[in-house]
């Protein structure tokens, strides 16, 4: 049984009068439907540190308008749950090209026209998905994010293969009707018209998903396109949104965006991941392949400096002003404290897990609690850079150590963040240990007390979101006894086989989101008897059955 919290009970009930009302709002636009005659329808060793020149960059925007979209403006303003159905359009049949087998069975790509000033977008999107199953889809669903949220995401139109189409839309799962299935091999295409209204990031625990809303100097746009859910078991895979935790499933996909701004102040720039072409000083290209995610940040003031690392990848630091502190009379630069361990995580990661796998990573200071990862770009919470105390024992190195860890854990291995989210947290909280143990070993024991002793942790590390009332019971059980078990099987099979272990479940995982059984399975025969005492006591499912699978040796 799930018991929720005081701020979840919030959370539910603002949700709940949301549905309330736009089914009032469905109704009516029903009635007019039906006298218009139209139709109405109801998401471990530490490697030699590389010595670079940094730069400091700027960026100075001038106001450019843009003028909106002329069909976007004249569309009806409509609930996110229902909707009209505009003129009817002949479909284009589906293509269905084997050749295309080796490209990400997801293609996603948007016009996102910005308004500065309101914190709003109208988006234009297109999502290109391939069925690459053995059977053909009947339909299709989407994962909707934003619309978690009361008015933060209105759909004004929706088209397959280029034809309006009906739809459901409850929450974050958009659900569009097929007239004729999707057969296997072949490709089928959404059109998506929408605005996009985040809200203002404020206090208790809606601030923690302030990578989605905006600040009085900053809008950050995460989980904010919609995209083709996941396909697992045969089945679409989306969880309901709660307060704790994630509960995202995603594949990878390729994204191709324009970003253009209307209403920018002097100073506004954009903080995006992949290979960013400016075609304007309010208006940029980004394109972001095999990723399973798109964020970006604008910012008001917000200042880069970069770092290009020995092996070719550029680091670049998006912080404002205040990460530049004084304590004692010195001057702190929690920008370049970050670049630096930046530097050494990825160093780090890549002998100790794989290589890096873009040209790029960003680094945001975000205006919001904590941090988040997203692919080639992660959010580290504001209070820790001005809270910045000069050394490394802070929660600003461990939480950017830990965000980049997640560029293996999250973004190259994915999982089901909802009912395993150990396969991600607790990896990249155990990597920062690495880090700890590598570059400042004197500070091991800091680490293990400041970071997990002290919270007194209890719980299964493979307990699922919805099983936890408070934020603080998820953290101790999933990440810090997720960080005990993992030290607990390097004792058992020895720092070698650990490691391996760790290489092995990255190649077999790779691009992929994997269950535990493909992370328990990389285990040799011989090292699950060794592992079998710290199985029983981590986790709830610990027998060779319910780990390994069919023993295939």
């Amino acid at each position: 049984m799930r018991y929720a919290s005081l701020a979840q009970v919030a959370l539910f009930t603002a949700i709940g009068l949301s549905m309330m009302r736009s089914m009032f709002r469905s109704l009516a636009a029903c009635v007019a439907g039906v006298i218009t005659l139209a139709g109405c329808n109801l998401a471990n060793s530490p490697m030699p540190d590389v010595t670079a020149e940094t730069g400091v960059a700027r960026v100075r925007l001038q106001a450019s308008p843009i003028p909106a979209t002329a069909t976007l403006n004249a569309l009806i303003e409509s609930a996110s749950e229902s909707k009209a159905s505009p003129t009817p359009t002949k479909a284009v049949p589906a293509r269905c090209d084997a050749t295309e087998e080796k490209r990400p069975a997801r293609q996603v790509s948007a016009e996102i026209n910005i308004d500065y000033a309101a914190k709003s977008a109208d988006v234009v999107q297109t999502i290109n998905f391939l069925n690459r199953e053995a059977l053909a889809l009947d339909s299709m669903v989407l994962d909707v994010q934003a619309n978690q949220w009361e008015d933060a995401f209105q759909l004004r139109d929706l088209t397959v293969n280029g034809a309006s189409a009906d739809y459901d839309l409850n929450l974050n799962r958009l659900r569009a009707g097929l007239d004729e299935p999707l057969e296997s091999g072949c490709w089928l295409e959404i059109g998506l018209q929408f605005r996009l209204q985040p809200a203002a990031i404020r206090d208790g625990l809606r601030s923690y998903r302030g990578f989605f809303g905006y600040s009085a100097r900053q809008l950050n746009l995460g989980h904010f396109l919609p995209t083709a859910a996941a396909r697992l078991d045969d089945d679409w895979r989306i969880h309901d949104p709660i307060g704790i935790g994630e509960q995202v499933v995603y594949d990878v996909a390729n994204w191709q965006v324009t970003v253009s701004v209307e209403n920018a102040p002097d100073g506004l720039a954009l903080a995006a991941p992949g290979t960013v072409t400016a075609l304007g000083p309010t208006k940029w290209d980004i394109e972001l392949l095999n990723s399973r995610d798109f964020a970006i940040s604008l910012g008001d003031g917000l200042i880069a400096t970069e770092l290009q690392l020995a092996n070719g990848v550029t680091v670049a630091v998006y912080t404002f002003a205040d990460a530049q502190i004084y304590a004692n009379g010195i001057q702190l630069d929690g920008a370049d404290h970050v670049l630096q361990e930046a530097e050494k995580a990825l160093a780090l990661f890549e002998k100790t897990f794989a290589p890096y796998d873009r040209e790029r990573f960003v680094i945001v200071q975000g205006d919001f609690p904590d941090g988040m990862e997203f692919s080639g770009l992660v959010f580290v919470g504001g209070a820790w850079f001005t809270s910045f105390d000069g050394g490394p024992r802070n929660y600003l190195t461990l939480i950017s150590v830990h965000e980049i860890a997640h560029q293996w854990w999250y973004a190259r291995v994915g999982n089901d963040s909802a009912l395993n989210p150990w396969l991600d947290e607790a990896l990249a909280t155990y990597s920062e240990y690495l880090f700890i143990e590598s570059h400042y070993p004197a500070y091991k024991n800091w680490w293990w007390t400041f970071r997990v002793a002290g919270f007194f942790p209890r719980g299964k590390v493979d307990s699922d979101v919805y099983e936890f009332a408070t934020a603080r019971e998820y953290i101790n059980a999933v990440y810090l006894r997720g960080v005990q078990m993992l030290h607990n099987l390097r004792v058992d099979i020895g720092d070698e086989a650990f490691y391996q272990l760790l290489r092995a479940y990255l190649t077999a995982a790779d691009g992929q989101i994997a269950e535990p059984t493909l992370f328990w399975r990389q285990l040799p025969p011989e090292q699950r008897d060794l592992t079998l005492a710290t199985r029983v006591e981590y986790l709830r499912q610990h027998d060779d059955n319910s780990l390994f699978g069919a023993v295939d040796d």
